[in-house]
């Protein structure tokens, strides 16, 4: 996830504050919400590359508000990065690092394994199927290929799992063939 890019694309809609961006990232962006530790620190990177503008808004009984602003450098960078060549896809998931050593479990552990990570893809999926009705609704094109395409891919790796699951019940323990 390039942080960076994110907060440039937040800030190409008009100047905001990090605690905004935070909240946006939050409701919008389901694959990539940002905390303000993201946050932070890349704004300060940012604007010492010049891609982004502060300006200190002085607030009375309050602490002062950061307002950043994305500068032309930093829209020109945001264009070449939106257009850049594809990425490989980066497929580190947790669960398939885990499985890779399940050799050191016994039979019935791994079937746990297997249990407790299409149960918590489930919730996963239920929680986005919620935010599929609101979002379809508020939502751009754009935010709805997004969330749709995570919802087909959490799918495809819970059936995955659940086959590898069927076919690990009904297999003897490798060392008993």
């Amino acid at each position: 996830m390039d942080t960076g890019l994110m907060i440039l694309g937040f800030l190409m809609s008009g100047p905001k504050t990090g605690y905004k961006i935070k909240r946006i990232s939050g409701k919008m962006m389901v694959s990539y919400n940002l905390s303000l530790n993201q946050i932070y620190p890349a704004l300060r990177k940012l604007e010492e590359s010049d891609l982004v503008r502060k300006e200190v808004v002085i607030q009375t009984g309050k602490p002062n508000k950061h307002v950043y602003t994305v500068t032309t450098q930093g829209r020109e960078l945001f264009y070449k990065k939106l257009t850049a060549a594809p990425t490989p896809v980066d497929y580190q998931i947790d669960f398939l690092t885990r499985a890779f050593f399940f050799r050191f479990l016994e039979g019935g552990q791994i079937l746990e394994q297997f249990v407790s990570e299409i149960s918590a893809l489930d919730e996963q999926l239920e929680d986005l199927r919620q935010m599929e009705i609101e979002t379809c609704e508020v939502a751009d094109e754009n935010g709805r290929f997004v969330l749709l395409t995570i919802i087909d891919m959490l799918e495809g790796l819970k059936a995955k799992y659940a086959e590898e699951l069927r076919r690990r019940s009904l297999s003897p323990p490798a060392g008993d063939i």
